[in-house]
């Protein structure tokens, strides 16, 4: 049994995490993270996820402590909340997953530091087949004269990053450039790869790669059907990291295990 710590508990993926994690019997639910601000602290979770009374109540993560001990925790948080939780599992040398995207060069430092003393993993998509796309593009980039490059990514209008981090994921295993541009309001560019940003409705998520080679074009896409999909490949990815060693892990460890 792995006890369960999920931060960004009430957002649009915790809440999906949590829903899955109440119906595993390898899973129970330790503990359910939100901001001191938000207007679900101390309620009972059983209102969101639907169901009997379950008596665990949203909590926040306070002074360094989580509330009750446990084994690995899943975040889908904000970057404002990353820090502290990044130095909370440090502290109590609690495993993290995470997906929360939008964060800062110097919060990656600060998650490559944490994996001296605990074992991380981030991705920007829990998508086991994203990640399949993702070994495709590196090995197209190796093996063929790329010529113009485009990631067309479309999110549901509450996705607060622009572009997705698995556009720029994406974007990296076809270019060497890491620095990201600006081009127009919702048009990117990350060395010869263009990003384009659409937000509409709510669509989990789709991304759409158009490569033009000499005498081809490859077409690549990948469409989220629900966010259930993100939810249960987190889960899958906290119990196997939940007794590995201290390191930076990623997707890949996972999938080529």
């Amino acid at each position: 049994m792995i006890h369960l710590g999920i931060a960004g508990a009430s957002g649009r993926l915790g809440q999906r995490v949590l829903q899955q994690a109440l119906q595993q019997k390898n899973f129970r639910v330790a503990g359910a993270y939100v901001s001191e601000n938000s207007d679900h602290l101390n309620q009972d979770i059983s209102a969101m996820v639907g169901g009997d009374y379950i008596d665990i109540s949203f909590t926040a993560i306070t002074e360094n402590a989580f509330p009750q001990p446990v084994d690995v925790v899943v975040d889908f948080s904000l970057p404002s909340a990353f820090d502290e939780l990044v130095d909370t599992c440090v502290l109590h040398q609690t495993p993290l997953v995470s997906g929360t995207t939008g964060l800062t060069a110097e919060q990656f430092d600060r998650l490559g530091q944490a994996s001296k003393f605990i074992p991380v993993m981030w991705t920007s998509n829990f998508s086991i087949n994203i990640q399949m796309i993702k070994n495709l593009l590196n090995i197209i980039r190796m093996k063929n004269d790329v010529q113009e490059i485009r990631i067309i990514e479309t999110h549901h209008i509450h996705k607060q990053d622009m572009p997705s981090g698995t556009a720029i994921s994406l974007a990296q295993e076809l270019s060497l450039e890491r620095t990201l541009k600006k081009t127009d309001e919702q048009v990117f560019q990350l060395g010869d790869v263009q990003i384009e940003s659409i937000r509409e409705g709510e669509v989990p998520g789709t991304h759409r790669i158009e490569i033009i080679l000499p005498h081809e074009k490859l077409v690549i896409e990948h469409q989220a059907l629900t966010p259930g999909l993100f939810a249960q490949g987190a889960l899958q990815a906290a119990e196997w990291l939940a007794d590995k060693p201290l390191g930076l892990y990623s997707l890949n460890d996972f999938l080529l295990q």
